[in-house]
C-alpha cells in the first residue's frame, strides 16, 4: 500500500487556521481550504486534530487534488469523524471528484439522524446505514474503492473487528481528488472534527492510525532501533494491563495476560505506523504512546 496523501499535523499549535499550508511533518499540504472554517485543535482526544466551524453561507472543506493524489483508479481513504451535533438536513462529509477535480465519483453524507450514506456518481443513494453514529464519540470511516465498487465501514475510535457500519454499491470509477467535510452551503453543519485523513492508491482499507494501550507499559528492556531497518525488540515487553487488541483471525478483542512479542522499527512515516504488535500470527500496526502530565502524547 501506497499512502499518497495524509494529514496528522502533529507538533501544530492550538488554534492554528488551517490553510493550504499548515501541515505537520510528513504532512500533505491541502490544495484547497475553505477559507476561516478550519482550526488546528490539540485539546481532543485524538489531537491534534481539525475543528470544522462552518460558517453562513460558505461551505467547509479541505480537499486534495491531482496535484497531491494524481490519477487514481483504485484507491482507499480513511478519516476519523466526531460530530457534535448531526446536521440538520443531510450534509456531505467525504467524496470523491474525477476529471480534473469537476465530475463527483462517490459521496458519503450523514442524515439529520446521524446515518451515513453512500451515494454514485450521479448523487443517488445506493446505501444507507441502519445504525447511527453518535455525537460526541470518535469513529474511523474508510472507504475501499476498486474499479466502480465501493466499500465503506465504520468502525469505533481504533477498534478493529465487525465493523458498526458495513456499506456497498457501484459508483464512479477513478479520481483525482478527495475532499472532506460539507460541500453544501446551507444549511450549516454545527461543530465536527477531522482527523489522521490519509488517501492511498490501492483497493485496500488504511487500518487504524494507532493501537493504544489501557494503561502505561512496563518495558523492562532496551529498546534500539536503525533508522530504515526494522529489528526485532531484544527481548519481550511486559503488559501488566488489560490491553485489547483484536485478533486477526477470530476477529474478536484479545486482552493481553502474558508478554506479546514486538517488532520495532524507524521508518519514514508513509501513513502506515513503524512498530507492530504479533497478535494471532499476523504483525498489526501501532503507535506507541506515553503518559505525560496526565496526558497520552
Amino acid at each position: 500500500m501506497t499512502v499518497v496523501a495524509r494529514w496528522y499535523g502533529n507538533g501544530l499549535a492550538d488554534e492554528t487556521t488551517v490553510t493550504s499550508s499548515t501541515v505537520g511533518p510528513g504532512d500533505t499540504a491541502f490544495n484547497t481550504v475553505t477559507s476561516g472554517a478550519s482550526h488546528v485543535d490539540t485539546t481532543g482526544p485524538r489531537s491534534p486534530r481539525i475543528r470544522v466551524d462552518q460558517q453562513a453561507s460558505t461551505a467547509a472543506q479541505l480537499y486534495w487534488t491531482s496535484t497531491a493524489l494524481g490519477t487514481l483508479t483504485n484507491h482507499a481513504v480513511r478519516v476519523y469523524l466526531e460530530m457534535s451535533a448531526y446536521p440538520s438536513a443531510g450534509n456531505p462529509i467525504l467524496q470523491a471528484y474525477g476529471s480534473g477535480n469537476s465530475a463527483l465519483r462517490w459521496r458519503l453524507d450523514v442524515t439529520s439522524a446521524g446515518l451515513l450514506r453512500l451515494r454514485d456518481a450521479s448523487n443517488a443513494i445506493v446505501a444507507t446505514a441502519s445504525t447511527a453514529m453518535a455525537t460526541g464519540t470518535v469513529y474511523r470511516i474508510e472507504v475501499v474503492v476498486s474499479g466502480t465498487a465501493a466499500a465503506v465501514t465504520v468502525h469505533r475510535g481504533d477498534t478493529e473487528g465487525t465493523p458498526l457500519v458495513a456499506l456497498a454499491g457501484a459508483v464512479g470509477g477513478g479520481a483525482d481528488a478527495v475532499r472532506f467535510g460539507n460541500t453544501n452551503t446551507s444549511p450549516t453543519w454545527p461543530t465536527f472534527w477531522l482527523d489522521d485523513l490519509a488517501v492511498s492508491n490501492v483497493a485496500a482499507a488504511i487500518g487504524p492510525r494507532i493501537h493504544l494501550a489501557a494503561a502505561a507499559w512496563t518495558v523492562p528492556v532496551q529498546w534500539s532501533a536503525t533508522p530504515a531497518v526494522r529489528r526485532p525488540a531484544a527481548a519481550a515487553w511486559t503488559v501488566p494491563v488489560g490491553w485489547e487488541a483484536t485478533a486477526v483471525t477470530s476477529g474478536g478483542p484479545l486482552t493481553a495476560s502474558a508478554s506479546w512479542r514486538v517488532q520495532v522499527g524507524m521508518t519514514i512515516d508513509t501513513g502506515t505506523p513503524p512498530m507492530s504488535v504479533l497478535v494471532d500470527g499476523a504483525w498489526r500496526p501501532c503507535i506507541l504512546y506515553r503518559l505525560v502530565g496526565g496526558t497520552w502524547q
